[in-house]
């Protein structure tokens, strides 16, 4: 759960220049073999619509993001299906995936607050199409079953969990159940099939969030989602519960889930570098004896193994800020967790883990909010050489002001193809809920001092306005 989750419009490609052929690469929506990075701005006003929404790429280089190089849409954008409106929130939510197998990345976008004819906040996805000049065009996905639930596509996540070699796309609803429709995908709008994923108890406020990825290395996509439950009539229960189901050739095995910790967000890697995907679970609710969240937060890493997901009593990892090799302090309403991501920031085999703290207060800065990052090692999340990052920083840019909610989403992605991922935080309440981007470089064992920029709907010629500019980052 991000700040996200808590105008004519302007169809801009300035994409670098594309190879011959598509890279192929996951997030590499121009196929110029750089990975490129995607996001949204779910509650700007386009033209006069308010919280309308739109969705941007800024596309990878050698040396980086530069913002001079993106791509604008919203649902006014040629091609796009649907039209600006009010509170349709277009870009609530994103999955990436090749779901059309031409070899360029496509992006899902969730407009979950969409009407449909007389169905109020039904919700709608659509697909937009990766080419050699970006994003362009779109397609809408069906809703499998629209008249039982609403905000479909609330959360998407895309992967293949048949094994087909088709991607699918996981839409999560405000019921307690979501959706994979199955590829492959054409432009037409004709799917594979939908198979619906019940949760394994009553959700109270529909699917919180959802990720996939490979716990057991057999190249079949899991599906990790969670939710939260009511608590019962003693005062007891679960602010959050989570969720994992694995892939199989026939989709995913709903008859056996897999129990996890709760979680507002979710991150999936390799972080001990045995070939099997972690699970990370960003819960910034926490439970005292009255049940109340404080929002101090906790991070478990799940491990995966041949067998799945190793959760039971010992998780590899249940981080907070006393945690030892954890920076700061743990203090209520702090939100440590509001974002996580694993990615290898310098080549060694091992996931970093990345978290965002998305209430931190910095000094007398109040909700400034801030960044941990910790390495990877062969035991799990190393206790040693973490590092806190925030716009109080050295090099960092930006300034750190009250409310900006930097941590907001985190990112761990490479965008200049040297193999290390590099760094790109949102502070969704910046500017007083515009939201702005920050992109860091890594040099190969960290945050590079060098080469970063910070960002925000300007640099798009975007009107400067309440908009959650930076939300969803995915890549």
């Amino acid at each position: 759960m991000t700040a996200a989750a808590l105008t004519g419009a302007l169809l801009a490609v300035t994409a670098g220049t594309a190879t011959a052929a598509p890279s192929g690469l996951v997030g590499d929506f121009n196929g110029d073999g750089y990975g490129d990075i995607a996001f949204a701005a779910p509650y700007a006003k386009v033209g006069d619509q308010g919280m309308a929404g739109y969705v941007a790429v800024v596309y990878g280089s050698a040396t980086g993001l530069d913002p001079a190089k993106h791509t604008v849409i919203d649902q006014s954008s040629a091609g796009v299906p649907g039209t600006p409106e009010a509170e349709d929130t277009f870009g609530s939510a994103l999955a990436i995936a090749d779901f059309d197998g031409d070899g360029y990345t496509d992006l899902a976008v969730g407009a979950s607050g969409e009407d449909v004819g007389s169905d109020i906040d039904a919700g709608t996805v659509a697909v937009l199409w990766g080419s050699a000049t970006g994003l362009a065009g779109g397609t809408t996905v069906q809703d499998p079953a629209p008249s039982a639930h609403d905000d479909f596509g609330r959360v998407l996540t895309a992967g293949d969990f048949d094994g087909d070699g088709s991607q699918d796309l996981a839409a999560g609803t405000g019921s307690s159940h979501a959706y994979v429709v199955k590829g492959g995908f054409t432009r037409s709008g004709t799917t594979g099939a939908a198979q619906r994923i019940e949760m394994p108890e009553k959700a109270k406020y529909g699917i919180d969030a959802i990720k996939a990825g490979d716990t057991n290395g057999d190249r079949k996509a899991d599906l990790v989602l969670t939710f939260r439950t009511d608590l019962d009539e003693n005062g007891s229960g679960d602010w959050s519960k989570g969720v994992a189901y694995l892939g199989t050739s026939a989709g995913l095995e709903t008859s056996v889930p897999r129990p996890l910790n709760g979680g507002t967000s979710i991150a999936l890697g390799d972080i001990n570098g045995d070939g099997y995907d972690e699970i990370a679970l960003g819960n910034v609710f926490t439970k005292e004896d009255d049940h109340t969240g404080t929002l101090g937060g906790q991070v478990a890493v799940i491990r995966g193994s041949a067998g799945g997901p190793v959760n039971g009593d010992a998780p590899m990892a249940e981080l907070t800020q006393d945690s030892t090799g954890v920076p700061g302090a743990d203090e209520a309403r702090d939100g440590f967790g509001s974002a996580v991501s694993i990615g290898d920031m310098n080549g060694d085999g091992y996931g970093e883990l990345a978290i965002g703290v998305i209430f931190e207060d910095i000094d007398t800065i109040e909700d400034t909010g801030s960044t941990v990052l910790m390495y990877g090692s062969a035991d799990g999340v190393s206790r040693t050489g973490a590092r806190t990052l925030s716009q109080a920083s050295s090099g960092v840019p930006g300034t750190a002001e009250a409310m900006d909610y930097f941590g907001s989403d985190v990112l761990l992605k490479d965008v200049t193809g040297d193999g290390n991922a590099d760094y790109t935080v949102t502070a969704g309440f910046e500017g007083e809920g515009v939201g702005a981007v920050t992109a860091m470089l890594s040099d190969g064992s960290g945050v590079s001092p060098d080469g970063d920029r910070g960002f925000g709907p300007g640099a798009f010629n975007r009107p400067y306005q309440y908009g959650a500019f930076g939300a969803n980052l995915l890549g």
